[in-house]
C-alpha cells in the first residue's frame, strides 16, 4: 500500500498553519510544548482517530486538511474538529475526481457506486487499489466469520505497535 504524506494545513481561530512534509522523512524538533506531537496526532486525526483534547486543541483548532497520495491518487482528507463520525475525502487520479464524507466507522450506503466501499477505511484500501483485508473474528475459533481488518487496524499493528 503506497500512502505520501504531502502536507497538513491546521486551521485555527486566528491563522491556517502549513506544515510541508518531506517525500523522504520529516522531522519536527523545538522545545518542549511546541506541537511537535499533535502534528502526528492531526495526521492521526484526519485517517480518522480521536484528537486528544489538550488546553490548546479546545481554545484554537478549527479544522485539519491533509494532502496525500494514495497508490496512483491525490487525496485530500479534511476534518473539522466538530465532525466526530467523518471525514471528506476528495481525490483525483487523471480524468477520475471524486469527492464524498465517508463516515469513520460502520457506514450504510456504497460511497463509490458499483463498489463495496461504505467507510473510510474501504474508501482507503479502494483508493490503493487493494481488497480489504478479512480475518477471522475470533483466532480461536476456526469456524468463526470473517470481517473486514480496518486501515487503521492495520496501521496498528503492523507498524505503530512494534515493542522494538
Amino acid at each position: 500500500m503506497k500512502i505520501r504524506l504531502r502536507e497538513l494545513r491546521v486551521t485555527t481561530h486566528r491563522t491556517t498553519e502549513r506544515i510541508p512534509l518531506s517525500e523522504t522523512v520529516t522531522f519536527l524538533h523545538g522545545p518542549v510544548s511546541t506541537g511537535k506531537s499533535t502534528v502526528a496526532r492531526l495526521v492521526s486525526f484526519c485517517f480518522g482517530g480521536a484528537l486528544e483534547q489538550t488546553p490548546a486543541i479546545k481554545q484554537e483548532f478549527v479544522a485539519a486538511e491533509l494532502d496525500l497520495e494514495i497508490g496512483q491518487h491525490s487525496c485530500r482528507f479534511e476534518r473539522a474538529l466538530t465532525d466526530t463520525s467523518h471525514v471528506r475525502v476528495s481525490w483525483t487520479r487523471g480524468d477520475e475526481m471524486g469527492s464524498v464524507n465517508a463516515p469513520i466507522s460502520g457506514g450504510g450506503e456504497a460511497l463509490v457506486e458499483g463498489d463495496n466501499i461504505s467507510n473510510l477505511s474501504d474508501l482507503v484500501f479502494f483508493l490503493s487499489g487493494l481488497t480489504p483485508i478479512r480475518v477471522r473474528r475470533s483466532k480461536r475459533d476456526p469456524q468463526s466469520p470473517l470481517v473486514r481488518l480496518g486501515f487503521r487496524d492495520l496501521l496498528r499493528f503492523c507498524y505503530l505497535d512494534q515493542g522494538h
